[in-house]
């Protein structure tokens, strides 16, 4: 049987949910997210954008106005005919909590994504 190394620090989950999309000096768009890390997110949109384009993303996730979205910054590292990858560069401290909260809640493991979390002392990035 063939084993596959994962290289990512972090597990990604499915998830299907709206978010906005603001590149750098363009018109903000709508877009899918489809899978979630705390270092990155894959994106359903028919648009291109260069990599290396500097993006800010709303992940929306509540059906009521009150629920504040997930406010992320991030630049364009791979398109492809599905979508958009983009890697996160900052988070607001705000959005680590509920963005933690909807990876673990999506994984395939979601004890393997508590601990890949924990073992980073909860932090997306070094600080």
């Amino acid at each position: 049987m063939k084993t596959h190394h994962n290289h990512r620090n972090y597990s990604r989950s499915k998830v299907s949910v709206g978010a906005v999309l603001s590149p750098e000096g363009k018109e903000p768009f709508g877009v899918e997210v489809v899978d979630l890390s705390m270092s990155g997110v894959f994106l359903h949109s028919n648009t291109v954008l260069p990599m290396g384009t500097r993006c800010q993303l709303s992940i929306l996730l509540g059906h009521f106005k009150h629920e504040l979205p997930i406010i992320t910054e991030g630049t364009v590292v791979r398109t492809d005919k599905e979508g958009i990858a983009l890697r996160f560069e900052s988070v607001k401290v705000e959005s680590t909590a509920p963005l933690q909260q909807v990876i673990v809640e999506n994984a395939d493991d979601p004890e393997q994504a508590h601990l890949e979390i924990s073992s980073h002392g909860g932090w997306i990035f070094s600080p």
